[in-house]
C-alpha cells in the first residue's frame, strides 16, 4: 500500500508544481524525486512530499517551504489560536532558546504575517532550527490507510497555493 502512496505522491507532486506555475511561479531543476522548487521574482519555494505515518496508514503531505532563512535558533512551533477560524498563531520555541524566544515574539507580533497565515489551509507551522519556515498544507497531499485499502490525494487549489506563497513572503517581511 506504500509503494502505491509514494507513487500517487510523486505524481502529486507534479501536480501541485503545476498549480504553482498557474500562479506565475517557474519550475527549477528537480533536487530529489519527492522534492521540487519554484520560483517567482524573488520568492523561491522548495515543495516536498513529506512521509508521515507507518504500517495501518499515513500520508504523504505537502510540505512548502520559504528557501531564505529567517534567524537560527533551535526551532519554533505554530499553533493556531480561535475556536472556530484561526484568530493568530502562536509561535512556542523549545526550552532555553533566547534566540528562538526573540524569534517567536517578532513573528507573532507582526499583523500582516498573522493575517496572511490565516488564509492558509495549513495543517502545521514550523521554522526550522536552519531558519526556514515551513508550511504543511491540508491540500496537495496524498492519504492511505490499510483497512479499508484506500488511496487517495487531496488537491491543491490555486488560492491556497497563492495563500501559502504570501504566507511565506510575508514570514521573510518581518523585521529583525
Amino acid at each position: 500500500m506504500r509503494g502505491r502512496a509514494r507513487a500517487l505522491a510523486a505524481k502529486s507532486l507534479r501536480e501541485n508544481v503545476e498549480v504553482f506555475e498557474g500562479c506565475g511561479f517557474r519550475r527549477e531543476p528537480e533536487v530529489a524525486p519527492l522534492e521540487a522548487t519554484v520560483r517567482r521574482n524573488g520568492l523561491a519555494l522548495r515543495l516536498r512530499m513529506a512521509p508521515q505515518g507507518g504500517l495501518f496508514g499515513g500520508s504523504f503531505a505537502l510540505e512548502i517551504a520559504s528557501a531564505a532563512p529567517l534567524a537560527e535558533s533551535r526551532g519554533l512551533v505554530g499553533r493556531g489560536r480561535g475556536v472556530v477560524r484561526l484568530s493568530r498563531l502562536a509561535f512556542r520555541p523549545r526550552r532555553g532558546d533566547l534566540a528562538g524566544e526573540r524569534l517567536a515574539a517578532q513573528l507573532e507580533a507582526d499583523g500582516s504575517l498573522q493575517a496572511a497565515l490565516a488564509r492558509v489551509h495549513f495543517e502545521r507551522v514550523r521554522v526550522d532550527p536552519a531558519g526556514s519556515p515551513v508550511i504543511r498544507h491540508m491540500g496537495g497531499s496524498v492519504v492511505w490507510v490499510l483497512f479499508p485499502p484506500l488511496v487517495r490525494a487531496v488537491p491543491l487549489v490555486p488560492e491556497q497555493a497563492e495563500a501559502s506563497a504570501r504566507a511565506l513572503e510575508a514570514f521573510g517581511e518581518v523585521p529583525p
